[in-house]
């Protein structure tokens, strides 16, 4: 917990600006439509693009202090984090308390760079201008898109995504000025989504190369609702060949491949040494908390051994018992996760753990 000093000089410049706060936001996003946003942030494959999602839904949408936390949390490097953090301030609407946003950050530095950002903006909120280009505009080509309305024929799923969820969706993939990146992203929604033909003709029609047209359906076949209106796909290809190998893919689809397993989730003895040196440096109990608690979010496969080793470098219980309840959904050998208790120097704190352990 950070101290009451901390806190109070972390809340003085929200007290002072807010006796006359030019408010551009009065509701946040509603909480289904901001958890679509939250997952659309985390499937990005690198931070460099999480950041630029992020960034988007901060500038298009209202958001509660609480919301911004849980954005700020999907990221790995404290600065990304922060630039984050500093452009979803303005769209925030309970500035109020956006200190609670201040916990999300591992180190104390960056919450300190907030801090400063934070008490220079609110004292000239109307200098602000939002570093965003406009939304974009979908333009989607002018072809015979099928409806689904009615459709009676087989499926793969149940129903199609909702119009106004696929078109967040298509601005998202279309914000990735990268093809590469934006193909890549677009087999993730069409893996995690059922669409209409009409939806995946549309979202093919977001890249250039017919290849990689091709690529997409390859993956979207398998989550198309009205499978009868495949053929119209054909649409998207003005090559002879490649609208020849698309009548060929929907008459015979190939199946998916099974996925690769994932290489085990370890913690190697250099990572962990790496670890355990990161937190002994930190000069600050709460910085130290902050820090392992981070670290365990991101890597989440920690061995029983390894929790109380990092629970050992806190000096006082509650910090230790703080961390070890946290640690349970990072690690990988729960079964054994009663040995954590031997890193407790006070039996009441073991019983405390103990007590924890039985409700999970």
């Amino acid at each position: 917990m950070k101290s009451k000093i901390i806190t109070f000089m972390l809340l003085f410049p929200f007290v002072f600006a807010f006796g006359q706060r030019p408010q551009r936001c009065d509701v946040a996003v509603p909480e289904q439509i901001f958890k679509q946003k939250q997952r659309s942030v985390s499937l990005q494959p690198t931070e460099e693009l999480k950041l630029r999602v992020a960034m988007t839904v901060a500038s298009n949408n209202c958001l509660s202090s609480e919301q911004v936390r849980l954005l700020a949390d999907l990221f790995v490097d404290d600065f990304s984090r922060l630039d984050f953090v500093k452009a979803a301030w303005h769209n925030t609407v309970d500035k109020e308390n956006y200190y609670f946003v201040y916990d999300a950050f591992a180190y104390f530095s960056t919450v300190f760079m907030l801090h400063d950002y934070v008490q220079a903006v609110s004292s000239r909120p109307h200098d602000y201008i939002p570093p965003y280009e406009p939304p974009l505009s979908l333009n989607f080509p002018a072809f015979n898109y099928p409806s689904p309305e009615g459709y009676p024929g087989p499926t793969n799923c149940n129903s199609p995504i909702r119009e106004d969820v696929f078109l967040e969706m298509a601005r998202q993939a279309l914000a990735n000025n990268s093809e590469v990146h934006r193909l890549m992203l677009l087999k993730q929604m069409a893996q995690n989504n059922c669409m209409s033909v009409a939806q995946a003709m549309k979202f093919s029609s977001l890249l250039q190369s017919e290849e990689n047209r091709l690529s997409f359906f390859r993956v979207a076949i398998f989550s198309i609702y009205d499978q009868s209106n495949l053929p119209l796909g054909a649409q998207m290809f003005a090559h002879i060949p490649n609208k020849s190998e698309y009548n060929r893919m929907i008459s015979n689809p190939t199946p998916q491949p099974q996925p690769i397993e994932p290489p085990p989730c370890v913690v190697s003895d250099p990572e962990l040494s790496q670890i355990l040196t990161s937190i002994k440096n930190e000069s600050f109990n709460s910085t130290r908390l902050t820090l392992a608690k981070q670290i365990l979010r991101s890597k989440q496969c920690f061995t029983t051994a390894q929790v109380k080793e990092m629970v050992r470098l806190f000096s006082f219980d509650d910090s230790r018992l703080e961390l070890a309840k946290y640690a349970w959904d990072y690690t990988i050998d729960r079964e054994n996760y009663y040995q954590v208790a031997d890193a407790f120097s006070f039996s009441s704190n073991k019983e405390k753990l103990m007590k924890f352990l039985n409700t999970k």
